[in-house]
């Protein structure tokens, strides 16, 4: 049955375009309009048309005394329309009184073909679509539809061009195909958007809109083939039974876009309604709306071209799985658009004044200016690809927007593969819709890649694409697939690191901006991913050399320290800078709060409690701060900022310390003070915590070179075998391990009931 239907709606396509065809190439247009005069039964002249054959033999004035032999009253275009067409001869009355017989020649064939090369080519064009999707989508009832509208929109392009001739089936099938192009329209939206669940316009409004059009046929009918004088407001009808679809259609197509702009549907019902505007608004606003008052702003073959908009860009939506980026075309359209009005218009006044051809109501020079408009907005969209080409091909560099300060800044605390993923996935995501993404190894051998969301066929169609490209693809190259892209991030000898992002979740294709954000992206990325595997075979020979000597060299743990000094400074700069300062502005706002708003009592001892914890906090916070970052170290020296140390640990816990020292500032390096700093650091806090001593002896001089730092406590002490095991819950592995870094030496000894006794020995190194 479909096939049968597609089948019968081709072949009336081809006979109704054979025969316009055949009416256009085999009867010359003579465009002639003329008037009864008097009882005589002559005709007078009282217009030419400027593109008929009568432009050259005929002016207003003449007598037409008969049409083919016979006389005018009798020629069917005359007697219902005033119009000579469709004749072979014409005998004219002159100025001498004598009879003159003119012959009405037929063009040759190519130049009738020639003139109307443009329907005759969107005529075989469409068919050609329309055999193609019978081909691939029969079964598909929106694609039948879209067939037939098709069919339609260039049964009525080309029925444009038979209207002049004046012939009543011609017009007849021109108005059919004319008023059928929305309503089938509406019913390929109703039935696309069907497997959306959505509706496009209910079935009263299409009842409605046949009923309409089946009344134009009928009175048109009676009017071409009968009487001339019935139905004498069927222009005017016939362009408001076009309008008001197209106006519904618009209006539905703007409350579907509202409807759906924050979701996946957003550029469907965009690109639709673009396209619709683009294709009917010439027709409606330039053509059909100002030839109600008889000045139409541009030809009814210029409006009816821009009809083709339709059946192209809603061929791409159903034959096509992804859509353009409507936007990306759309943003650099309205650009290209406003720049093109100044020189437009300049070149329409210039124009106008060199041809002198103003026109009434300035007609010739709007028609000028769009015509200038129109190429000046073509020649710089045609600029903008070209100019993206050329600069592609002869400069590799890429633009940066705004998101890669972003990502710079969360690379930059990347420290494995992993935590460049989630950065990676965290930027795409935020920044385009795609529905998914993943990250896969490949190498030569592989088959298939390790993406679970593909089928199987795209995994193995994939990974050949991948394998067949290998050798010519470096990190940060871009290549399309069946679905989604991918972008290599990496390379090692035979092998590719590969992230895969999925399509867009708005239907529509990466766009050459985003296709270039991705590429700059994977650039980055592959910098970090190079630097990661250089530190992946760092870590592996330090495990090796560790393992050789059953321990880390002192290099090493010196690094792993100041590593960790280094990261302690940003904590501590961010909680001052972000945790710290809110603190503060909270408890500002909470001062001024008590100080000035009248409140109950109950209410203010409340909030004073609360100033009080906040208070608190600030402390706790800033001490935080100076035990990750010890204040003015540096600056103060060593024996300063110790007994500031004292002065603070005694104000918290029960001992005292007591403290000599030799002046020693100065001769150490930056690194010994502050590895000094943090063994005494680590040391009170075991004698808060574990010993519970009363008293703290620290003595530190210099002897030959070495510096000798003694410690002892009164504390409680255990036993050997314990102390052993404590390590770890003491610290004191950590400063053996530290005092090592420095090629120290560091002995202790403790007793139960005795407390401990440390001595520790470093080499200075200024």
């Amino acid at each position: 049955m479909r096939k049968r239907n597609w089948l019968a709606a081709v072949l009336i396509y081809i006979v109704i375009v054979i025969y316009d065809i055949v009416l256009l190439v085999g009867t010359p247009l003579v465009h002639i309009e003329v008037e009864e005069e008097d009882v005589t039964g002559n005709y007078k002249v009282i217009s030419v048309g400027d593109e008929g054959w009568g432009q050259a033999y005929m002016k207003p004035g003449d007598i037409v005394t008969a049409i083919d032999g016979a006389s005018p009253v009798s020629n069917f275009t005359v007697q219902h329309y005033g119009k000579i067409e469709r004749a072979d001869s014409i005998t004219r009355l002159g100025a001498d009184g004598n009879e003159q017989l003119l012959t009405i020649q037929k063009l040759p064939l190519h130049v009738s073909l020639l003139s109307i090369i443009g329907p005759l080519s969107a005529s075989i064009l469409f068919l050609f679509f329309v055999l193609v999707m019978g081909r691939y989508r029969m079964k598909d009832s929106s694609a039948f539809l879209l067939a037939l509208f098709f069919l339609f929109t260039v049964l009525a392009y080309l029925g444009g061009y038979t209207t002049d001739r004046y012939e009543p089936f011609g017009r007849l099938f021109f108005y059919v195909s004319f008023l059928m192009v929305p309503i089938l329209f509406i019913h390929f939206m109703n039935s696309y958007l069907r497997k959306f669940e959505e509706c496009f316009v209910s079935k009263p409004w299409l009842v409605f809109f046949y009923i309409c059009i089946v009344f134009h046929i009928v009175m048109r009918s009676i009017r071409e083939l009968v009487d001339v004088e019935f139905y004498a407001y069927g222009s005017i009808l016939l362009i408001l039974f076009f309008a008001i679809p197209n106006i519904l259609i618009v209006a539905k197509l703007i409350q579907q876009y509202r409807k759906h702009r924050l979701d996946h549907l957003r550029s469907l019902f965009k690109l639709t309604l673009i396209a619709h505007t683009l294709a009917f608004f010439p027709f409606v606003c330039l053509y059909s709306l100002p030839s109600l008052f008889d000045y139409p702003i541009v030809s009814n073959d210029v409006a009816a071209a821009f009809l083709l908009t339709l059946p192209i860009i809603y061929l791409y939506m159903l034959m096509t799985r992804m859509l353009f980026d409507v936007d990306f075309i759309v943003n650099r359209f309205i650009y290209h658009a406003l720049l093109a009005i100044v020189p437009s218009a300049l070149m329409a006044i210039l124009g106008m004044w060199v041809a002198r051809s103003g026109g009434q109501n300035g007609i010739e020079g709007i028609r000028m200016f769009l015509l200038f408009y129109f190429l000046l907005v073509i020649t710089l969209f045609v600029k903008e690809s070209m100019d993206r080409r050329v600069k592609n091909k002869l400069n590799g560099r890429l633009d940066i927007s705004d998101s890669f300060e972003r990502f710079s800044h969360k690379v930059s605390r990347v420290m494995k593969c992993s935590d460049l993923e989630k950065v990676l996935e965290q930027e795409i995501n935020s920044s385009l819709p795609v529905l998914d993404m993943a990250f896969f190894d490949l190498d030569i051998h592989q088959t298939e890649v390790k993406i679970d969301k593909l089928r199987m066929t795209e995994r193995a169609e994939m990974a050949s694409v991948l394998r067949k490209k290998m050798n010519l693809l470096a990190p940060g190259n871009l290549l399309t697939m069946s679905r989604g892209i991918c972008l290599v991030i990496g390379k090692r000898q035979d092998s590719l690191y590969i992230l895969w992002v999925d399509d867009k979740a708005n239907h529509t294709r990466f766009n050459p901006d985003e296709r270039n954000w991705l590429s700059t992206l994977a650039n980055y990325s592959a910098i970090v991913y190079e630097n990661l595997y250089l530190i992946e075979e760092i870590i592996v020979d330090l495990e090796t050399e560790i393992q050789k000597h059953s321990h880390a060299p002192s290099w090493v743990l010196r690094l792993i320290f100041n590593l960790s000094e280094n990261e302690r400074r940003r904590l501590a700069s961010d909680l001052h800078d972000s945790a710290l300062q809110d603190q503060i502005i909270w408890l500002r706002r909470l001062e001024t709060t008590i100080i000035d708003e009248k409140m109950s009592d109950g209410l203010r001892a409340e909030l004073e409690q609360i100033r009080e914890g906040l208070l608190d906090v600030i402390h706790q916070i800033r001490e935080t701060c100076n035990e990750l970052r010890p204040p003015l170290l540096m600056e103060m020296g060593l024996t300063q900022a110790l007994e500031q140390l004292f002065v603070e640990a005694q104000t918290r816990t029960d001992y005292v310390v007591n403290f000599s020292t030799e002046s020693i500032d100065g001769l150490l390096g930056d690194e010994q003070t502050l590895a000094i700093y943090r063994i005494t650091q680590e040391l009170l806090r075991n004698a808060a915590k574990h010993a519970r001593a009363s008293r703290v002896e620290i003595a530190i001089r210099l002897e030959e070179g070495i510096l000798h730092y003694t410690y002892s406590d009164n504390g409680v002490g255990m036993e050997w075998s314990v102390a052993e095991d404590s390590f770890s819950h003491m610290g004191i592995s950590g400063i053996k391990e530290r005092v090592r870094s420095f090629e120290g030496s560091f002995d202790w000894h403790s007793q139960l009931g005795k407390g401990l006794f440390a001595v520790i020995r470093l080499p200075i190194r200024s």
